[in-house]
């Protein structure tokens, strides 16, 4: 399986908590909040993206809240129109080349 990488600054780690429909209970689902350039297809500008991903443990980012990271990631599409975005189980986040420790 290949996946995506991503490189940008955390901005946010979330302790997120979701219903689930079928059984009725509350179920963490940690999360973390990146920002990144996406560019521009016919410009040499890029815009600003905000990207929510799931992720097994938050512990190995909040010690990196504000830093330069780089994370692979994947998506799924389970329903028309609907896109999931997360951080393989055993990926664990690196400071981007640049960003200070």
């Amino acid at each position: 399986m290949s996946m995506f990488e991503i490189t940008g600054q955390l901005i946010n780690c979330l302790d997120d908590r979701q219903l689930n429909k079928e059984t009725g209970e509350m179920l963490d689902t940690p999360r973390v909040q990146i920002l990144g350039e996406m560019p521009l297809q016919h410009s040499d500008q890029t815009r600003a993206e905000l990207v929510t991903l799931k992720v097994e443990d938050l512990g190995p980012y909040r010690t990196m809240k504000g830093k330069t990271i780089r994370i692979p990631f994947g998506m799924f599409s389970p329903a028309k129109g609907q896109v999931i975005q997360f951080v393989p189980k055993g990926s664990k986040p690196q400071l981007a080349q640049g960003s200070a420790a």
